[in-house]
């Protein structure tokens, strides 16, 4: 069984690469089973230049077209968008009847953003069939698509969050799960919150609805709850199962000496203590938005896959399940596909990023030179 796992993209200029790349050029040379879109599809004010490493941010930001981007993202109302952005620019304000009139400009960028995502999870899985794992960045919770609205406009997101309210925007997400439901089939599967059984293989996603876990509020009992369910349907499964991967859009916490991650979720730690001896092959798949290269290790019987980020330069991975794990680094904009090496959290002996990512890489110094990595933090961390 082989996989596509694309985490985090959230531009469409990414998205929309990283597609036509499959399509015209991946697909052609191997052999693919499913693809995984593990969140984050949403997002354009994550933008960054390259590798998303070393880059001059006031410069990058400075040079942004936001009104343009606006135009390709929202055409119908970009107009009318700008406009208030001009307002606010102007009187520092907007007047009862502007704030209800952007209200319902901010809905309609709402809507069209998950219509967007929709039509970006039908594309890929006419391609491919496709599994997807929502994104804090689609939650019901934070609906951060208002986030990317205030980046465009310019405006601090608490601003529009309090206008937006003047709308019944909150429908919008509902109607896109009603939607993507009619997607379900062997084409697609929506595996937040799920665990489904693929020949022998158990594929469970655990989507980002809230950024922690760790219960300290009603959002994060609330992720947490799901995860218990999750899990709950996870052993459910196991006697039909000789695999498991578990694909994690929630918070982690990142160690050193040596290095490896802890979910943050204590069911989840409570899992994989409990999972010992159990199954062939276990694998946990890891987003975070900052990593420029791939970590692949194994700790307490779990290879662990701390996947590359598609917002940085459309970087994603391949991961093969058969007699052993292999796992490729994918870089699209240099039409690479690298297999990586796989090592031991627990008997790894390095002293430097440099040393720590020949773990896993081949070819450590072109990975540097390529992606500007030199001191890069996230190369260990």
């Amino acid at each position: 069984m082989r996989q596509i796992i694309i985490s985090d993209s959230h531009t469409s200029q990414n998205i929309d690469f990283i597609y036509n790349f499959i399509r015209d050029s991946l697909l052609k040379k191997i052999k693919i089973d499913f693809i995984v879109l593990n969140g984050d599809i949403l997002g354009e004010d994550k933008a960054r230049p390259g590798y998303g490493y070393k880059y001059d941010k006031e410069m990058f930001l400075f040079n942004f077209k936001k009104n343009e981007l606006l135009q390709k993202l929202v055409p119908e109302i970009a107009q009318g968008i700008i406009k208030y952005k001009e307002i606010y620019k102007n009187n520092g304000q907007f007047s009862d009847d502007e704030q209800i009139e952007l209200a319902k400009l901010i809905k309609s960028y709402i809507q069209t953003r998950y219509d967007f995502l929709y039509s970006t999870l039908k594309k890929f899985s006419e391609l491919v069939p496709t599994l997807y794992n929502l994104g804090t960045y689609e939650s019901p919770i934070h609906y951060k698509t208002i986030n990317e609205l205030a980046f465009l406009m310019n405006l601090k997101p608490t601003l529009l969050k309090k206008i937006a309210l003047l709308e019944n925007y909150r429908f919008v997400y509902h109607d896109f799960i009603k939607k993507i439901k009619g997607l379900e089939g062997k084409k697609f599967r929506n595996i937040s919150g799920n665990a489904i059984l693929i020949k022998n293989v158990i594929l469970a996603g655990i989507p980002g609805f809230h950024d922690s876990s760790v219960p300290m509020d009603s959002q994060s009992e609330l992720q947490e709850k799901m995860t218990k369910d999750l899990l709950d349907s996870i052993k459910r499964q196991l006697t039909y199962a000789d695999h498991l991967i578990i694909y994690n859009h929630c918070d982690c916490k990142k160690m050193k000496n040596p290095f490896s991650i802890r979910p943050g979720s204590p069911l989840i730690r409570q899992f994989i203590g409990e999972m010992k001896g159990k199954l062939k092959h276990k694998i946990f798949i890891q987003s975070y938005n900052h990593w420029v290269t791939t970590h692949f290790y194994e700790r307490d019987e779990f290879n662990f896959i701390l996947n590359n980020t598609a917002v940085n330069n459309c970087i994603f991975n391949i991961v093969e399940v058969s007699n052993k794990i292999r796992c490729f680094d994918v870089d699209p904009k240099q039409n690479r596909v690298r297999e990586l090496n796989k090592y031991d959290s627990f008997t790894a002996e390095y002293t430097t990023s440099e040393q720590r990512l020949a773990l896993n890489y081949k070819n450590p110094d072109e990975i540097i030179e390529q992606r500007n990595l030199k001191g890069c933090y996230y190369m260990s961390f």
